[in-house]
């Protein structure tokens, strides 16, 4: 447990000294997907999943469109159409690691990993990040957009699904 929890500290301080130095890339949902199966499956069923794919040939030439309806590009210039896991948790180069994500570390010590994947890029999405896109300011098609409505509708926050699967099954 104790090398463990160093191996932790160690990985810890390697990416925060990543973090001050910018250096996180998007790597796109299907990176995501492998580990996180329940999540991405039911964002891919939402708009944001499907929102690059409203938008008409002018409006996919227009960066402020581009800019919400996209999660930007990978370091191979791919586009990453939608918006994905990264537009709202941020560039997953870092923390997509089985060293930052791993469930044993997870399972020992569930504080301590957070810390050490929010240093390493991990956004923990707010009503600040939700609004970054889902303002009127500049956005013709705005629709009214209330945070305590739409929280956790984009997928199931990871401690629903461990009750979820924790839960009793029914017998007949």
């Amino acid at each position: 447990m104790k090398k463990l929890i160093i191996l932790a500290l160690g990985l810890v301080a390697l990416f925060a000294a990543n973090a001050l130095a910018g250096d996180f890339e998007y790597v796109g949902a299907t990176k995501c997907k492998g580990c996180h199966k329940a999540q991405f499956t039911s964002w891919s069923e939402t708009a944001h999943a499907k929102s690059f794919d409203v938008l008409s040939d002018e409006e996919k030439k227009d960066a402020k469109c581009v800019g919400c309806h996209t999660t930007g590009t990978t370091a191979k210039e791919e586009l990453l159409e939608g918006a994905q896991c990264e537009a709202c948790h941020g560039p997953g180069s870092a923390y997509k690691s089985p060293k930052i994500m791993g469930k044993k570390l997870w399972a020992a010590d569930r504080d301590a990993a957070m810390k050490g994947a929010m240093e390493a890029g991990l956004l923990v999405p707010d009503e600040k990040v939700c609004v970054k896109c889902h303002t009127k300011e500049g956005n013709e098609n705005f629709k009214p957009f209330d945070y305590a409505k739409v929280k956790g509708t984009v997928h199931p926050a990871p401690a629903e699904e461990a009750a979820k699967e924790a839960a009793p099954k029914k017998t007949e």
